[in-house]
């Protein structure tokens, strides 16, 4: 690629430079101790003797890469790229060396200032739009690791992200907020009661996170504290829509709770007599009165002098629906029951023009129940063709799921046969291998990835087949690492070819570009999310079995900035650190859904 092979001898001289410069600073990280092992016999001595040898020496040998990585960072021109990676460093670095982490907060809060000042020369629309986004992934990934600090980057760097109006603004830092307090809530209840408290004095509307809020803290004295509190904040605004449905899911999510004391029983009998005085007043919106048909019980428990007025009344507006209406009621019911022979029952009875949409989502049901039978007998009844066999894929899946589950993985390869295309049949074949794997079936999971492989070696390149082969390399690596190798320098071929096209021609492309000043955005772009990411997911689990095999292949990719993305995930995996959730690279499966059916 052209542009990397002008940049990277500068980029390289100055990035051992600064590895030099800084190597006395990271030589305080601490890779964490084991504990001590059981008393072994002599032959196991120098066998587990050699193994903490060798754990030792790949855990320095990766601190070593990383020492280079945070120095190649800051010799990178983005801002934006310079905090993908700080962001991904990050929570190595915590549990190692904690002032070390906390500087690269500092620096990804001065990285965003100059990110902000970029975009606003920026021609591109969507610029601010993918700050915000990068915005929320930092705040998560550091909130995961310390609430509170989290909270303190929010406001140090809430200026710099904010999009849409300031109500809306508002609205979503509120939530943030309140997601932070929840998180703080499992090391210290006291402050994020505070924060609650805190909250409940801001004017509108309650926010559903508040729920979730309480439900972190419901086990202590904290819990009933803040549910008191909660239930006079919103006693008082009833007839407003949204604290009505506020107040309804507050008392059904607290109404059975274990942890509940006598006091926030008196609280949640208060809160349900004052919802009762609010839906049966003559000035209550006729909207509120569907929100209490599934919540009637709730009430027998909790006001019982009231429940049958609130029957009456809900049973009068009922009546008052078209049949249209009514049947989706029903069929909502059903829905709250899990029966799916009760859903089926109610799509039976429904009106022709209405019959199709609900089997379509009884349908559904019984494919995610693994229901291979119902499911096939249903899907007959689906006029369009496309929605039957997604159905019919769907219930595969999950049946073939529920045998590997079960631990019956040669089921579960049978099963797996009628999956269609071959690259997602190779992809839920390295998911069950890696489960044989686990399950010390070691033959069978051989089998299964030379199956998976045989199936992608004759097809055409694209997206979906490039995600596939990752998949079974990634498995393959736990099983046997040297049959990773092939198909990762293949993928880091394609890769390369990708991207010196994607290049030549980011600029000349309509839509959001992944290039940038020259450089690979290392977020929020479609190389990135869907291609980098990804393969250095997949080299990455090398790490733990042939570290230097996986160093090459890092150092395959020949853009310094994708490089030091994979260099960072290759020491991370080496070092035994899991990779966090909001940054995972490889989708496991598709997941189908049914079309959303909009009621009136």
């Amino acid at each position: 690629m052209q542009i990397s092979t002008q940049r990277w001898p500068r980029f390289a001289q100055v990035l051992l430079t600064s590895a030099v410069l800084i190597a006395p600073t990271l030589a305080q990280l601490e890779t964490p101790q084991s504990a001590p092992p059981v008393p072994p016999t002599a032959a196991d001595t120098h066998s587990k003797a050699e193994q903490e040898k060798e754990t030792a020496a790949r855990h320095q040998a990766a601190l070593t890469l990383l020492n280079l990585v945070l120095a190649g960072a800051k010799n990178l021109s983005l801002p934006q790229n310079r905090i993908a990676l700080a962001s991904d460093a990050f929570p190595i670095l915590w549990t190692r060396n904690e002032p070390l982490a906390r500087s690269l907060v500092t620096q990804m809060t001065s990285d965003f200032a100059q990110a902000s000042s970029r975009e606003q020369e920026s021609p591109d629309p969507n610029a601010r739009q993918l700050l915000h986004q990068q915005w929320q992934i930092v705040l998560r990934t550091i909130a995961a690791n310390d609430p509170e600090l989290a909270l303190s980057f929010m406001n140090a760097t809430r200026t710099y992200t904010q999009i849409g109006n300031p109500d809306q603004q508002e609205a979503e830092e509120r939530a943030l907020r309140l997601d932070l307090a929840a998180q703080e809530a499992a090391h210290n209840p006291r402050n994020a009661l505070r924060l609650a408290e805190k909250d409940l004095q801001s004017p509108g509307d309650l926010p559903l996170e508040l729920l979730n809020l309480l439900t972190q803290i419901n086990a202590s004295e904290a819990g009933a504290q803040l549910l008191q509190n909660i239930v006079s904040r919103v006693r008082t605004s009833l007839l407003d829509g949204n604290n009505f449905n506020f107040a309804v899911n507050l008392l059904n999510s607290q109404a059975n709770s274990t942890a509940n004391t006598s006091a926030s029983n008196d609280a949640l009998k208060t809160l349900a007599d004052a919802i009762a005085s609010a839906a049966l007043s003559p000035e209550s919106p006729a909207q509120n009165l569907p929100m209490l048909q599934g919540s009637l019980p709730t009430f027998e428990q909790l006001a019982p002098t009231r429940v049958q007025a609130l029957r009456q009344k809900v049973e009068e507006f009922t009546g008052t629906l078209n049949p249209q209406q009514q049947a989706w009621n029903q069929f909502n019911e059903a829905q709250a029951s899990g029966d799916p022979n009760q859903i089926l029952a109610v799509a039976e009875q429904a009106e022709p023009d209405m019959r199709s949409n609900l089997y379509q989502q009884v349908a559904w049901q019984f494919a995610n129940t693994g229901d291979l039978q119902r499911a096939r007998q249903i899907a007959d009844n689906l006029p369009d063709p496309f929605q039957r066999q997604q159905v019919l894929q769907q219930a595969i899946r999950q049946s073939a799921s529920i045998a590997a589950n079960q631990g019956e993985y040669a089921a579960a390869r049978q099963l797996a046969q009628e999956i269609k295309p071959d690259e997602d049949r190779a992809t839920l074949l390295a998911q069950f291998a890696s489960g044989a794997a686990g399950a010390r079936q070691q033959q069978l999971a051989q089998d299964m990835l030379e199956e998976a492989g045989a199936l992608l070696a004759n097809r055409a390149a694209g997206a979906s087949v490039f995600a596939a082969q990752l998949q079974v390399a990634q498995a393959f690596a736990h099983v046997k690492p040297a049959r990773a190798m092939p198909l990762l320098e293949h993928s880091a071929a394609q890769l390369e070819q990708v991207l010196s096209a994607a290049f030549a021609v980011d600029a000349f492309l309509p839509y959001t570009h992944s290039f940038d000043s020259g450089e690979l955005l290392l977020t929020n772009s479609f190389l990135s999310n869907s291609l980098i990411r990804p393969y250095a997911e997949a080299t990455a689990e090398l790490a733990l079995y042939d570290l230097p095999s996986a160093r090459i292949l890092a150092d395959r990719l020949t853009l310094p900035e994708a490089r030091l993305l994979a260099e960072l995930f290759v020491a991370r995996s080496a070092l035994g650190d899991p990779a966090p959730p909001a940054q995972a690279g490889v989708v496991l499966s598709r997941r189908f859904r049914p079309a959303v059916i909009w009621q009136q």
